[in-house]
């Protein structure tokens, strides 16, 4: 497993492909880690260089001893310019779900130049918005709950508090077992930088980089999804049928064959641009 030193602490990733192949970079939501996109770097190696950090603090990733502040979004959109600095990639597509897809989003606005494409799941451009309905307010308002949570009484209340409204007990072991090995500190943190994207919205009114929004029929999410499509100005959106929330991986099939046709797309746009 090769490691970023970044100073006080290092960032962990993998990375498979040819050297020479176009470089794709996953960025996991939390609190996940790089692992939730093994199977689709798999499916892309023969195709694409895939880099996959764990974000400051998760998985493998360390963390800053004693930060002077918290981190904001910029920072792990810096960590990731530091990154691809040392893997010599000029330019890659980025793939982001949840708050990876939130970060991959600031990453394209603070350095457009390194990314030549973008695909997201899950990413809200704004905390509210006039064109949000109640289920999605209700999930950003849960998101936020398990934030202040994990700050308060650690990451075993948040994993109690997001398997509550699941039916199932394996569902229920599942969501639990998402939060156990997550650091607090770096969950709470997290939560916190996505509470100062205020403005994202007209910021991303001026990014050129073609994106695909992709999002599940049934997810409470679609109509952030629909907002951020409608913004970028080379924004378009894929809905998958009887999909509802993460769509990468509870809908894998279906995902991949939208990723895959908008990055044919570009790359034929591009040849006979």
């Amino acid at each position: 497993m090769p490691e970023l030193d970044r100073g006080t602490w290092t960032l962990a990733y993998n990375v498979a492909g040819a050297a020479d192949a176009p470089a794709a970079l996953l960025l996991h939501d939390i609190p996940d880690d790089r692992r939730v996109w093994r199977a689709l770097a798999a499916d892309m190696v023969d195709d694409f260089r895939t880099i996959a950090p764990d974000l400051r603090g998760f998985g493998e990733s360390g963390w800053p001893p004693k930060p002077a502040s918290p981190p904001g979004m910029r920072d792990y959109a810096a960590d990731l310019t530091a990154l691809l600095d040392a893997e010599g990639v000029n330019a890659c597509a980025v793939i982001g779900a949840g708050f990876g897809a939130e970060v991959a989003l600031e990453l394209a606005l603070d350095a457009p130049e390194r990314v030549e494409r973008i695909v997201v799941n899950g990413a809200l451009p704004a905390a509210d918005h006039p064109t949000y309905d109640e289920a999605l307010r209700a999930c950003e308002a849960e998101r936020g709950e398990h934030g202040r949570l994990a700050a308060r009484f650690g990451t075993g209340r948040a994993g109690a508090g997001a398997a509550m409204p699941l039916t199932g007990t394996y569902l229920r072991a599942s969501a639990r077992e998402r939060y156990r090995h997550t650091d607090a500190e770096a969950f709470a943190a997290a939560h916190g930088a996505r509470a100062g994207r205020d403005g994202l919205l007209a910021r991303l009114a001026a990014l050129s980089v073609p994106a695909l929004v992709v999002a599940g029929e049934e997810d409470p999410l679609l109509p952030a999804a629909r907002l951020l499509a409608d913004t970028l100005p080379s924004g378009r959106l894929v809905t998958l049928d009887g999909c509802g929330k993460g769509a990468p991986f509870v809908a894998p099939r279906a995902f991949e064959g939208a990723l895959g046709a908008f990055l044919g797309d570009v790359r034929a746009a591009e040849a006979h641009g």
